[in-house]
C-alpha cells in the first residue's frame, strides 16, 4: 500500500502562492486583451466618426446651396411677379390701337389735299375744307404724338415682358440648382444613417469590453492582494523552517561535541594507565607470567 504523501504547511502555502500567481497572471493577459480590443473599437468608433464629420459637413454645404438657390429664386419670382403688375398698368393706360386711327386720319388729310387741288370750289366750299383740313392736321398731330407716346409704352411692355422672361429664366435655373443640391444633400442620408447606427454599436461595444476589462483588473487586483498575504505567509513558513534546521544543525554539533570529548576522555584515561603499567614495569614492581 503506497502512503498518500503528506505535506507541510510551507508546501501548502508555495502550492497555494503558484495557483494565485497563475489565476492573477491569467487575469492579467485577459485584461489585456480586452483592453487592446476594446481600444481597437474605439479607433474604428473614431475612424467612422471622423467619416460621419466628413459626411455631415459636405451635406450641411450642400443644404446651404439649396436654401441660397432656393432664396435666389424666390428673390427673381418676386421681381417677376412685380414686373408682372407694372405691365398690366402699363398696358392699361395704353388704351386702343392708336396706330389704325392715325392712318385713317392721314388718308383724309391727303385727300382733303388731293380735293382742295382738283376740285373747282366756291370761296366758301374752300374755306369750309381748309377749316376742316386744319382740324384734322391738328387731330393727326395729337395722333402722331399719342402714338409715339404709346409706342414708347408699347417699347417699355416689351422691355419689361423679356426683363420678366428673364426673371423667370434665373428662377428656373435656381429651382434646378436647389433641387439637384438636395437631392445630392439626401444622397448622404442613407450613409450617415448607417454610420450612426455602426458608430451607436461600436460604442456599446466598447463600453462592454471596457467594463470587462475592468471587471477582470479588479479580480486581478483583489488576486494579487492574496498573493502579498500568501507570499509574506510563505516567507514567514521558510523563515521558521530555516529557524528550526538551523537549531536542529546546532544540536547535533553540540552532540557531536560532546561524544567527540567524550571519546577524547576515554582515550586519555587509556593512555594514562598504559603510561602508569609501563612505569611500574620499570621500576620492577609489577611481575607478569610468574
Amino acid at each position: 500500500m503506497v502512503r498518500k504523501k503528506s505535506f507541510s504547511e510551507l508546501e501548502k502555502a508555495e502550492i497555494k502562492l503558484q495557483s494565485l500567481l497563475e489565476k492573477r497572471d491569467a487575469l492579467n493577459d485577459e485584461g489585456r486583451v480586452l483592453r487592446q480590443e476594446r481600444d481597437l473599437v474605439h479607433e474604428k468608433k473614431r475612424e467612422l466618426s471622423g467619416r460621419f464629420r466628413e459626411l455631415k459637413g459636405q451635406r450641411s454645404a450642400l443644404v446651404a446651396e439649396a436654401r441660397a438657390h432656393r432664396a435666389r429664386r424666390d428673390a427673381f419670382q418676386q421681381k417677376a411677379k412685380a414686373l408682372i403688375e407694372m405691365r398690366r398698368r402699363l398696358r392699361t393706360t395704353m388704351g386702343g390701337s392708336l396706330g389704325e386711327e392715325l392712318r385713317r386720319a392721314k388718308r383724309e388729310v391727303a385727300a382733303m389735299e388731293l380735293r382742295q387741288q382738283t376740285a373747282t370750289l366756291t370761296l366758301a366750299e374752300e374755306n369750309e375744307l381748309l377749316d376742316d383740313l386744319k382740324a384734322r392736321l391738328r387731330q393727326m398731330r395729337e395722333l402722331e404724338g399719342l402714338k409715339k407716346e404709346q409706342d414708347g409704352v408699347f417699347k417699355e411692355v416689351q422691355d419689361v415682358d423679356a426683363s420678366i422672361t428673364e426673371l423667370f429664366a434665373h428662377a428656373d435655373r435656381e429651382h434646378k440648382a436647389a433641387v439637384e443640391a438636395s437631392d445630392k444633400a439626401r444622397a448622404f442620408d442613407e450613409e450617415l444613417d448607417a454610420l450612426v447606427a455602426s458608430i451607436t454599436t461600436l460604442g456599446q461595444e466598447g463600453d462592454q469590453k471596457h467594463e470587462a476589462y475592468l471587471d477582470a483588473k479588479a479580480k486581478a487586483d483583489e488576486i494579487h492582494a492574496k498573493v502579498l498575504e500568501m507570499r509574506e505567509k510563505v516567507l514567514s513558513e521558510r523563515t521558521t523552517k530555516r529557524a528550526e534546521a538551523r537549531e536542529a544543525r546546532d544540536l547535533i554539533r553540540a552532540q557531536n561535541r560532546a561524544v567527540r570529548a567524550a571519546l577524547l576522555d576515554e582515550k586519555k584515561l587509556e593512555a594514562s594507565a598504559d603510561e602508569a603499567l609501563q612505569a611500574l614495569l620499570r621500576k620492577g614492581r609489577v611481575e607478569i607470567g610468574r
